[in-house]
């Protein structure tokens, strides 16, 4: 099996996006450059050199909007979302079909192909006390169903007959799928074109991904690889929330870290695409 370089590794992911975009653009669907995607475009106009990943953010109407057009891509691009059969992920990956991609997952390892990220953005709600519930319900529904995708196994690991029992009740009881769906239904509880303020909620840290929507709308066209794509108009001020630190081109050269990450995935092409 022929091994991909982390340049190949880029390379696949800049196409990966470049399909997005084109699918996208037919749709006039909209989405922005986020996360560590987006600080390699302010600060190097693409990837960190060694990043190994691309992060996209897509308001929620237009996400699922994107769900239905799998036949708009090339062939060998998967939309891999969550379904009763396969849910592990709480978002959309696209996957390019002709790789194969390793990575530790615990004391396993997960298999898929090289993808890129596509995340939906939510509405938050404007009242402070509905904000915090609204948070702490989301929050406390990620960490079961992150739970649920190793079934609990802590839980009925735990020297406290107690506690064992309880995993082994919310195995029972909880499946991701459902879990998925119920933080998904919390998730789309305040719309997002009628917010002003937006996020993701179901993945990670909301009050991190807590943003302005008038920071993302109407988008900017930054460089990244010799492309352009949508990017929030206040990227500098989008990313130093994401980061809680103050990100900019020149801040980001003279106060961050510019370390070769440790990459522990395998990736290799399948031998018919060699």
């Amino acid at each position: 099996m022929k091994t991909i370089s982390l340049a190949e590794l880029q390379q696949i992911e800049l196409d990966l996006l470049v399909a997005l975009d084109a699918v996208c653009k037919k749709h006039a669907l909209r989405y922005n450059l986020d996360g560590g995607t987006l600080l390699g475009a302010v600060c190097y106009d693409g990837f960190i050199p060694w990043d190994d990943d691309i992060d996209i953010k897509m308001p929620r109407p237009d996400y699922e909007r994107l769900l239905n057009l799998q036949d708009e891509f090339p062939s060998h691009v998967f939309l891999d979302a969550p379904r009763r059969e396969h849910c592990e992920y709480t978002f959309l990956k696209l996957i390019d079909r002709r790789t194969i991609l390793e990575e530790p997952n615990g004391d396993q390892i997960k298999t898929t192909g090289v993808y890129i990220d596509v995340l939906p953005m939510d509405g938050h709600p404007d009242d402070s006390e509905r904000l915090q519930k609204h948070l702490a319900e989301l929050s406390r529904l990620n960490s079961l169903f992150h739970a649920s995708l190793s079934d609990f196994s802590e839980l009925k690991k735990s020297e406290s007959r107690k506690t064992r029992a309880k995993g082994l009740l919310y195995s029972i009881l909880y499946s991701p799928w459902k879990l998925y769906q119920k933080l998904t239904r919390t998730a789309k509880r305040y719309p997002y074109d009628k917010a002003q303020q937006v996020g993701l909620l179901v993945e990670g840290d909301p009050i991190r991904e807590r943003f302005e929507k008038a920071w993302l709308e109407p988008p900017v066209e930054m460089l990244f690889e010799g492309h352009r794509f949508p990017a929030p108009n206040a990227a500098e001020e989008h990313l130093s929330i994401f980061y809680r630190k103050p990100i900019s081109r020149e801040l980001y050269y003279q106060k961050l870290p510019r370390i070769e990450s440790e990459h522990r995935q395998r990736i290799y092409w399948k031998e018919e695409s060699v």
